[in-house]
């Protein structure tokens, strides 16, 4: 009797274990927040400040749709020096920004694989081969980009200005028009690392017939800043746009005085891209602009308008809702017309999200230019994270008449040397 009491005992304990086993995978495993009721805090960290309301609007709405998800949105200017420091401290965002190439090959650890992700065979070639490392892609590209000068036609018009210039001396010409009739040509916004250090300067990388090639060059050493054969034309654009707008002031000009010099008409140009034009349009609705590719030397077919992928969202691999991010991502691509497009007026990288007017005519410029192949590629993709805010500082000396053009080229160099070489 106590032989058959024990074994009941012992086959009732199994039982219960087994139960408690079951319970636990029913209840937790292979379930997004959504399915097991738990509530989830998706922490989201990107840059492009100009679109920081409408990032937000995104994550609102995707709340209310899955209303057991939290999404702390993030939107910074200091994004490289924020991102280094949140993995650091072990606070990685779930879902982050990664631009292409060098940046994504430098996250590569903390990157999830997203290769069978639903909307994957729907990205454009073109934004495949920065997100692509050892074939596998860990990216959703947010869009296509490209940017140059930003021009008022009006005031064009007003200074008998009849056509957009394509060499130096045509781009001399425009600003020598703009100053005979009391008109600014620019307020540009070097305060701000990502105009200066990042956009402006990537120009003679990206001009060179292989970027990639020369950015190699400069790695190992056999390539220094002195070879590139648009180096000086580059210098000649920053002398015009210190020499005919704020002078050395510029670097004490940010993106919002930027813009509003240009939106106010004020000033008749501004270095900036197709993402501008929301809060371009928020800020004078009735401004009639264009965009020309900026020239950097006295050879017009030379003159090309820089176009890529901005930036990725990419997957922390070492969060605990991979599978919630991944989710997020899904739903972003269902709504890209909502989003990437008519809120962030982002030229879509994705062959099934069409391009409308209402991008406006920032993005037909784009195309225009990418329809007759007058485009050229993102080379500061092949830069390490945060070169660009050391180029900035280098750059800013220069433009407040610290240092002249050689003396700056041996920092820009030194900084290549230190940051770049292998």
């Amino acid at each position: 009797m106590v032989k058959k009491l024990s074994f009941i005992l012992i086959a009732l304990m199994f039982v219960i274990m087994a139960g408690c086993g079951n319970t636990e995978d029913s209840n937790n495993e292979g379930k997004s927040g959504e399915e097991s009721g738990d509530k989830v805090t998706l922490n989201l960290l990107q840059f492009k400040t100009e679109i920081v309301e409408q990032v937000k609007q995104m994550a609102e709405d995707y709340q209310k749709e899955n209303p057991n998800v939290q999404i702390n949105a993030q939107v910074v200017d200091d994004y490289s020096t924020l991102r280094k420091a949140r993995f650091a401290s072990g606070q990685g965002p779930d879902i982050f920004f990664v631009r292409g190439y060098t940046d994504m090959e430098d996250w590569s650890e903390y990157l999830t694989d997203l290769s069978n992700e639903p909307w994957m065979d729907q990205v454009s070639e073109a934004a495949k081969p920065g997100m692509t490392l050892d074939g596998k892609m860990y990216g959703f590209p947010v869009g296509l980009e490209g940017y140059g000068f930003i021009y008022n036609k009006d005031l064009f018009k007003e200074a008998g200005i009849e056509e957009v210039p394509k060499t130096l001396s045509e781009l001399e010409e425009v600003n020598e028009k703009l100053k005979a009739a009391g008109i600014k040509s620019f307020t540009e916004g070097y305060k701000e690392d990502w105009i200066l250090g990042l956009h402006l300067f990537n120009l003679p990388f990206s001009a060179v017939e292989d970027p990639g090639a020369y950015a190699q060059g400069l790695k190992s050493g056999e390539k220094t800043l002195n070879d590139n054969p648009y180096m000086d034309g580059f210098f000649n654009v920053l002398d015009a746009t210190v020499d005919y707008g704020e002078g050395t002031n510029s670097i004490g000009v940010d993106y919002t005085r930027q813009l509003s010099s240009f939106t106010s008409g004020e000033s008749a140009m501004m270095q900036q891209g197709v993402w501008t034009m929301g809060s371009i349009e928020e800020a004078n609705a009735d401004m009639n602009i264009g965009m020309f590719a900026i020239p950097l030397s006295e050879n017009a077919e030379e003159t090309r308008l820089p176009v890529d992928v901005p930036a990725y969202y990419a997957v922390n691999n070492q969060s605990d809702h991979v599978e919630e991010a991944k989710k997020f991502l899904t739903w972003l691509h269902e709504n890209g017309d909502t989003y990437l497009v008519d809120s962030f007026n982002f030229i879509p990288a994705f062959e099934d999200i069409e391009t409308t007017d209402e991008l406006g005519p920032l993005a037909k410029e784009l195309m225009k230019y990418s329809k007759e192949g007058q485009t050229m590629p993102w080379a500061m993709n092949y830069w390490p994270s945060g070169l660009d805010t050391d180029f900035a500082a280098a750059l800013q000396s220069y433009v407040a008449g610290q240092t002249n053009q050689e003396e700056t080229i041996e920092q820009l160099q030194s900084i290549v040397d230190d940051r770049m070489k292998e």
